[in-house]
């Protein structure tokens, strides 16, 4: 069996350039994007069950036009990429991932912030570099 990488993805500048990297670097990997959908919290007036429904399902388009974008990133290697989301806080999502899933390696983005949190390792990469079971390569879009 060949190597398995993952790529946590969150469809920013640095996600983009991390897919790119690993499709470069791991020609024969087969490849697993995946999005965590964070957990928010919103008043509604709506019963609990319906705000949970439409959540969901607004949580799922995002999450489905994030793989469309990595699909069309990974066509221009002549390559597909499995996709997987997951609910939780994206960090631990992640790593929660690693742990139950059969990787090899993992690439990811720096951070998925603008402004004056792209200077510094953004804190999901950093969770996901001191927590991984795997080796991990961190990406900064160029």
């Amino acid at each position: 069996m060949g190597a398995r990488v993952l790529v946590p993805y969150d469809g920013s500048g640095p996600a983009d350039a991390s897919l790119r990297f690993a499709m470069e670097t791991f020609p024969d990997a087969s490849i697993e994007v995946l999005h965590v959908v964070e957990p928010f919290a919103e008043h509604t007036d709506a019963g609990v069950e319906d705000y949970r429904h439409r959540w969901l399902e607004k949580a799922r388009g995002t999450a489905n036009q994030m793989f469309e974008k990595a699909q069309a990133i990974a066509e221009e290697y002549d390559k597909t990429v499995e996709t997987n989301w997951r609910y939780g806080r994206p960090g631990h999502g992640i790593v929660n991932h690693i742990d139950g899933g059969d990787f090899d390696h993992v690439v990811m983005g720096s951070h998925g912030r603008s402004g004056i949190e792209r200077i510094m390792l953004g804190s999901v990469a950093e969770t996901t570099l001191r927590r991984s079971s795997v080796p991990v390569t961190i990406v900064r879009e160029q």
